[in-house]
């Protein structure tokens, strides 16, 4: 969906009515996070991370001296919206908080990756040891369910550090492809984001980590057959019946160890791989294929077009002035992929998946004590009602009332399921709000899906044209059906499915723009991409051929 009109309420479709929590709510230009949040939330996700990210971001903000009022997170029908509400300002109160947060990005953007690793870093490695190292076992029941008070702060922390950490080195990324574009024009192949490319981040490592490990599975052919033949979920165990494959999984284990604290989304209620390795299995499965690609020697390309792409562009500048300029700026920009890939690794993945032990524990003790029919139930209840009913668990004993509620949000989630929600809500600005081309570059707002049924648009991310098979994959889970030479064609990515990379031709993407993950590891593997689509995964049916032109963000369905 294009960028509603200029103001004006925004129309809610009939099948997605919207009732605002405030007049004041109503007025704002509201977006759905697809890249995010593609499926709808549990209650448990929108009462941790709504106040959170919205507390995060502001003190984030402040500090940064961005003109926000407040960055407000609500959930319409159990789907996650971002409402910013901009700081109305004087012109002159205006320039001079522009003049303090230029100052500030300057300030911060030569040094981000080094704050990153010796400022921000140490502190989440610390909110993370607290969720993972707590006594939990034997914490009294009350005692447990007072820790969430705690846990609901620490992730309000993670959030500041998650964008103290981004904001300058998304905005050092963006002020280099901007001087790019004002110097040379608007590049066909994106190669100035090609720039950006080839640098070591933790989502590659745990992608070598695990070529290591499908090699030594080869070395073991049996272990590679039972890996490749049996049922994900019964893999491990298929293993442990012989001596070998009892060694493997001791190396899966210790795999799982340093890089299981992920999952497929930023739902609080999906399993880490800790808890459901079969993720970890079908990836497995994909870097035992023959024509797999080793992580290194694609991250090896991509620094060799880097450093091409660099010198080229500094050749080509008009004159000394405009070389300086465009050596500095890509020089801070190339912080922008380790700090990206690495806060991801650790924040929105690592203490995701922390936040749900102190979680399941409790949902393990109410359904222990008949307040809940199964421990996941607890994802559909609020902080405060975990409480609750914790508390209720040492006076008169559960009454049945949770179950009852619990099914009641989940059949709600279910429903919502398979209803596509608008893009945007609320009241289009007037003008007086400025766009944010930044995020737009992030977010992969703004565009038209194509009224051609044979035609599929959306952000050019990384160049090149193929014509491959398409395979529709909304979890980790469906990967298996991927064969090499394939069209990835999702809803979005996230860390855990980096080595699908190798295996497919090209990839598709519902959700991001030409900076978001998706379009970062495609440059990475050099397979074009294609992202903010939005109804990709809508139009296009598994087996269709399908022409992909990563340069132009254009897919054709060609049979």
């Amino acid at each position: 969906m294009t960028m509603p009109a200029l103001g004006g309420p925004i129309p809610a479709p009939d099948n997605f009515p919207v009732t605002w929590e405030t007049p004041e709510h109503a007025q704002l230009l509201w977006f759905w996070d697809q890249m995010h949040h593609p499926h709808p939330v549990t209650p448990l996700t929108e009462a941790i991370d709504g106040p959170a990210f919205t507390g995060g971001i502001g003190k984030a903000a402040r500090a940064l001296f961005m003109p926000i009022k407040t960055f407000h997170v609500s959930s319409f029908n159990c789907y996650w919206y971002y409402g910013n509400e901009p700081l109305i300002e004087a012109p002159d109160e205006t320039a001079a908080r522009d003049k303090r947060l230029e100052a500030e990005m300057m300030r911060r953007a030569p040094r981000v990756l080094q704050d990153w690793e010796n400022v921000y870093f140490p502190e989440v490695m610390t909110l993370n040891e607290r969720l993972r190292d707590y006594p939990y076992a034997d914490a009294c029941t009350n005692e447990l369910a007072g820790f969430l008070d705690e846990v609901c702060a620490s992730r309000e922390r993670q959030w500041e550090l998650h964008f103290l950490a981004v904001m300058p080195a998304m905005g050092a990324a963006f002020q280099f492809a901007q001087v790019y574009e004002d110097t040379f024009g608007e590049p066909e192949d994106n190669e100035h984001y090609q720039m950006l490319q080839g640098y070591p981040n933790k989502s590659v490592e745990a992608g070598e980590a695990m070529y290591d490990l499908a090699q030594e599975a080869k070395a073991a052919p049996p272990v590679a057959e039972t890996i490749r033949q049996a049922p994900a979920d019964r893999v491990l165990s298929e293993l442990s019946r012989s001596t070998a494959g009892k060694e493997f999984v001791g190396k899966l284990n210790a795999y799982l160890d340093t890089y299981g604290w992920r999952s497929d989304q930023f739902e609080l209620m999906d399993p880490s791989w800790r808890e459901d390795p079969t993720p970890l299995i079908h990836n497995l499965r994909g870097y035992l294929r023959q024509d797999a690609t080793d992580p290194r020697r694609e991250q090896a390309k991509a620094a060799d077009e880097r450093e091409r792409l660099v010198k080229e562009m500094l050749e080509r500048a008009p004159d000394q002035a405009a070389r300086n300029q465009l050596q500095m700026l890509v020089s801070v920009a190339q912080q922008y992929l380790p700090v990206q890939e690495n806060h991801n690794f650790y924040i929105d993945q690592m203490n995701t998946v922390l936040l749900r032990l102190p979680v399941l524990e409790l949902g393990r003790r109410l359904t222990a004590a008949g307040a809940l029919t199964d421990a996941n139930d607890v994802f559909y209840l609020t902080p405060d009602e975990i409480q609750d009913a914790a508390a209720e668990l040492t006076r008169s004993g559960p009454d049945g009332s949770w179950r009852g509620l619990t099914a009641q949000r989940r059949a709600e989630r279910q429903r919502w399921a398979g209803v596509l929600p608008p893009v945007f809500l609320g009241t289009a600005p007037d003008g007086a709000a400025p766009r944010e081309p930044m995020m737009d570059r992030f977010f992969g707002l703004g565009l038209e899906p194509s009224r051609e049924p044979k035609v599929i648009t959306g952000h050019g991310a990384s160049k090149g044209v193929v014509t491959g098979r398409a395979k529709v994959l909304r979890n980790l889970s469906e990967s298996d059906k991927l064969e090499p030479g394939d069209v990835l064609v999702c809803e979005m990515t996230m860390p855990p499915w980096t080595p699908l990379f190798s295996i497919v031709s090209a990839v598709v993407a519902d959700s991001g723009g030409v900076l978001s993950h998706c379009a970062i590891v495609a440059r990475e593997y050099g397979i074009p991409c294609v992202v903010g689509t939005i109804v990709g995964t809508q139009r296009i049916k598994d087996g269709q051929t399908l022409t992909v032109d990563g340069a132009r963000g254009i897919v054709r369905i060609d049979g």
